[in-house]
């Protein structure tokens, strides 16, 4: 979808607009330091973002790629995906119009944070657009004089024409954890992950790089760096009706492939950085 169909109307810094020199655009909401829109100097919207979508404070936007912190889904005792996507972040450096693009936002502990999740942090989140490439980096700096655990994930949302003909590839023979079917344990057999129903599964030691295929287009790649864990999620045409903030047929426009960093938390000592990194090509 166009960021133009989005209500911001509660969000009060609204959009960074990024465009490189070859033509890719990107858009980012300080909501959430949210990437809504990444396109490629071909028109071809790779993101997907709900058309439902009213962006307001403390409600989260299902699409583009949300940043889950410090806790991952409902793992924990924190509002779902923690709180970071769904609070308003600074802008410390925004540039266009050069080989790459490039934005970085920040967030830091407040009383309401410190409110939930008794920790000194600070997030930075750097985008950079290349031509015909996504870099998404999340720096977690421990600010306090103590240790803390987190997860995280980057939980991207990638626009489909069917996925039924999508195909994600290099994960055979990895192990994951099947959460849509009562936290099994399994290893996938498949040379190819082929989505039909609910696929909800959190993949344990992936390989740096999978790909999706999809009919009729160039393969797109997702590199990760720092986070153990791929989660690959669709909400499959049944669970779709049940979640009120999406159309139900758009369970066959999307396919959510996530850096994720979810099944062993990172311990993170005071004044210490950890770095996660997401890359999408095509």
């Amino acid at each position: 979808m166009s960021t133009s169909s989005l209500d911001l109307s509660g969000v009060p810094a609204g959009l960074i607009h990024l465009r490189n020199r070859a033509g890719d655009c990107a858009a980012i909401s300080l909501f959430g330091a949210q990437l809504l829109s990444w396109k490629t100097a071909d028109g071809h919207q790779r993101l997907y973002c709900c058309p439902m979508t009213l962006v307001k404070p403390g409600a989260p936007i299902r699409g583009g790629v949300p940043v889950c912190f410090p806790q991952f889904s409902e793992r924990g005792p924190l509002p779902k995906h923690g709180f970071a996507r769904t609070l308003v972040w600074q802008v410390e450096h925004s540039e266009s119009d050069l080989d790459v693009a490039s934005a970085r936002l920040t967030l830091s502990d407040s009383d309401a944070t410190r409110a939930l999740w008794p920790h000194h942090f600070l997030l930075q989140l750097q985008v950079e657009l290349g031509a015909g490439w996504l870099s998404i980096a999340l720096n977690v700096t421990n600010t306090g004089s103590s240790a803390f655990p987190f997860t995280a994930a980057l939980h991207t949302y990638l626009s489909t024409p069917d996925v039924l003909l999508a195909a994600v590839d290099a994960l055979q023979e990895v192990s994951y954890i099947d959460t849509a079917n009562q936290q099994q344990l399994s290893k996938q057999s498949e040379a190819l992950l082929r989505i039909e129903n609910e696929v909800d599964r959190i993949y344990m030691s992936p390989p740096p790089a999978v790909r999706l295929h999809q009919a009729g287009q160039v393969a797109l790649t997702l590199e990760q760096q720092g986070f153990a864990d791929t989660v690959v999620w669709n909400p499959g045409p049944v669970k779709a009706t049940q979640l009120g903030d999406m159309p139900a047929a758009d369970w066959n426009r999307m396919l959510c492939i996530e850096a994720a960093q979810v099944i062993q938390p990172v311990s993170l000592s005071s004044q210490a950085t950890w770095r996660g990194v997401q890359r999408l090509s095509v």
